[in-house]
């Protein structure tokens, strides 16, 4: 057991790098055949001195290309166009899948989250003894009649997609609040629980209570 749980510790943690290493070298092998292709349908000739920097040239061409695309989805027809794209993929089943997990997983990674939460949090769920994680999104106070106040919404995450989880309305003062950030737990999640955030320097404690009715 303990040399299955080391392989796949070791798994995740050069997982991510591997990856990483093997797209900048795709990058960085083909970019540079690329753009002589490129030129020579211009009848353009690059200096054998000058080829060995072709791959740099496509490294910072696949940077540009990154922040263009990103300029474009900021502006309002360039979301129509990538929204209409976006939907003709998802006409496609396997493509969907593959599609909507890599972009919410991206989204993860990177911070741009559809909800934005308070914090991280336990709840004992599915029963009492077991901890889960989850997300504060944020307290109901009295707005789910007839549900009363002291109510606070729960995001329970599921791995490695964690937009997938459910909400749970959870008694506010069940709800234990980590000591660790938001972007922590969310990579915890990702990684189905093998990136544990760093020990905390403070403890667990509860959100805070509004003062009931004096007696």
């Amino acid at each position: 057991m303990r040399l299955r749980q080391r392989f796949l510790t070791g798994l995740v943690t050069l997982l991510p790098l591997l990856v990483t290493l093997y797209f900048l070298a795709w990058v960085y092998t083909y970019s540079g055949g690329y753009i002589q292709s490129f030129l020579r349908l211009l009848n353009l000739e690059v200096p054998r001195t000058y080829q060995p920097l072709l791959p740099f040239v496509g490294l910072f061409l696949a940077g540009v290309l990154i922040y263009l695309v990103g300029t474009v989805a900021e502006n309002y027809l360039g979301r129509r166009l990538i929204g209409s794209l976006e939907r003709s993929l998802l006409l496609f089943p396997i493509v969907r899948d593959i599609y909507k997990a890599v972009q919410q997983i991206t989204h993860t990674l990177f911070g741009h989250q559809e909800v934005k939460f308070s914090r991280a949090a336990v709840i004992e769920y599915p029963r009492r003894g077991l901890y889960t994680l989850c997300f504060v999104v944020q307290p109901v106070d009295g707005r789910l009649p007839p549900l009363p106040e002291g109510y606070t919404a729960v995001l329970v995450p599921t791995s490695p997609v964690p937009a997938s989880g459910m909400v749970i309305l959870v008694p506010t003062e069940e709800v234990i609040p980590l000591e660790i950030s938001v972007e922590d737990a969310l990579r915890y999640v990702v990684s189905a629980g093998f990136l544990l955030p760093e020990k905390p320097s403070g403890s667990l404690t509860s959100l805070p209570q509004k003062a009931g009715p004096s007696a």
